[in-house]
C-alpha cells in the first residue's frame, strides 16, 4: 500500500505523515519539493517512478504537489501529462490519496505562525485553487480531510481504517 498525502502548506501533512510512519511501520519519502523540482523533468520523473516501486510507503506530497507548485512557480521542473499518467497507472491499484486542505485565511495563519520559508501568504489562494483543480483529475481513490475540522490524530485514525479495510 501507497499512502499518498497532498494538500497546500500548513494542511498536517508532515505531522499525518509521522504519525501513520509510527502506526503503520511504514517509511515516509518525500515525492515531490522545491529542490526535487530543480532538476531535470526526466530525473525527476524517474525519482517518481522509481517511488512507484515500493511497499507501504508514505509518500508526503507527490506528482499532484509538482503540478500545482511547477505551475505556480514556473522555473521549477513540472513532469508531463503523459509522465503523470504513467504514474498513476502503476500506482493505480496499491495506492490512496489524502487530499489534506483548509480554508486559504487559516492556511496564512498556520503560515505566519510556523514561519515558513518557501511559501509566501500571498501564495496561498492561487495554490488553494491549483489543487482544487488538479486533485479532481487524479485517477487514484482519493479522500479528503477538511484539516479545520478534523486533526491530525482523527485523520490518522481514518486512514489507518481505510488502510486495514483493504487488506481484509
Amino acid at each position: 500500500m501507497l499512502i499518498v498525502l497532498e494538500g497546500c502548506d500548513c494542511c498536517y501533512k508532515s505531522t499525518v505523515a509521522k504519525k501513520l510512519s509510527k502506526e503503520l511501520d511504514y517509511k515516509i519519502l518525500r515525492g515531490s519539493s522545491f529542490e526535487l523540482a530543480t532538476g531535470s523533468q526526466d530525473s525527476l520523473y524517474e525519482y517518481c517512478l522509481n517511488l512507484t516501486d515500493h511497499e507501504n510507503l508514505i509518500i508526503d506530497r507527490y506528482i499532484y504537489s509538482n503540478l500545482v507548485y511547477a505551475t505556480k512557480f514556473p522555473s521549477y521542473t513540472k513532469l508531463g501529462d503523459e509522465q503523470v499518467n504513467n504514474i498513476e497507472n502503476k500506482i493505480l491499484s496499491k495506492a490512496k490519496l489524502i487530499y489534506l486542505y483548509a480554508r486559504p485565511n487559516v492556511i496564512k495563519e498556520r503560515l505566519l505562525s510556523r514561519g515558513d520559508q518557501q511559501v509566501n501568504t500571498k501564495d496561498v489562494e492561487p495554490i488553494v485553487k491549483l489543487y482544487n483543480d488538479v486533485i479532481p483529475k487524479s485517477k487514484l481513490h482519493t479522500y479528503s480531510f477538511d484539516t479545520e475540522k478534523y486533526d491530525s490524530d482523527e485523520i490518522v485514525e481514518d486512514i489507518i481504517y481505510l488502510v486495514s479495510e483493504e487488506g481484509s
